[in-house]
């Protein structure tokens, strides 16, 4: 989940999604989030997740299963546990409909590190919402045709027709550990994640 303005001590992080729904997870992320949306939950997603469960597999599912490996390699191939400070993640877990991909956070309260295709098109929604906001929104040169970092924690990258969202989602509650990545570092390894989205 992702907290604006919450002390670093108690809370902080990350992108591949911000804002309404679950901004990580962009098949269940709302179009229409509000100021307060670069705030995520995972209930939606969860829901949606128990609905493809429930549905059972969907046409596409092998061609989404198929995406989602190359973005769980992505994701993997910056070696999360290093580039993130002191978090640790768990193994892969990709989505069986649509390219997206999660690695759980193991020691700390969280969504974790996330990447998948922006369906819902939230690339231009937080441009638009969010890019007068300079405490919240910022540039990033020399990424796809276009990219953006909200909150220090989500990047969002735009490559011809496609945009990627690029999420770490953690938070550290009444604890000195494991530390939380500072911003720079955060934004260096979504970057290197969302270059490797970008050469699949």
């Amino acid at each position: 989940m992702l907290f604006t303005g919450v002390a670093p001590a108690l809370a902080v992080a990350l992108l591949a999604g911000c804002g309404g729904g679950d901004a990580a997870d962009p098949v269940a992320a709302e179009s229409g989030a509000d100021a307060g949306g670069v705030e995520t939950t995972s209930d939606d997603a969860g829901d949606a997740e128990d609905a493809d469960d429930a549905d059972g597999e969907s046409a596409d599912g092998a061609s989404g299963s198929s995406d989602a490996t190359r973005v769980c390699e992505a994701l993997s191939a910056v070696d999360p546990d290093t580039a993130f400070a002191d978090l640790t993640f768990g193994e892969p877990e990709p989505r069986s409909d649509t390219a997206w991909c999660r690695l759980p956070v193991a020691n700390a309260e969280g969504e974790g590190l996330t990447a998948g295709l922006d369906v819902n098109g939230l690339f231009d929604v937080y441009q638009q919402q969010y890019g007068e906001d300079e405490d919240l929104y910022r540039e990033i040169e020399g990424l796809g045709d276009e990219a953006y970092i909200i909150n220090d924690a989500q990047l969002h990258v735009r490559q011809g027709q496609e945009a990627w969202m690029v999420a770490l989602q953690a938070i550290v509650v009444m604890a000195e550990e494991p530390a939380m990545p500072a911003p720079e570092s955060t934004e260096a390894g979504l970057t290197e994640i969302a270059r490797s989205l970008l050469e699949q």
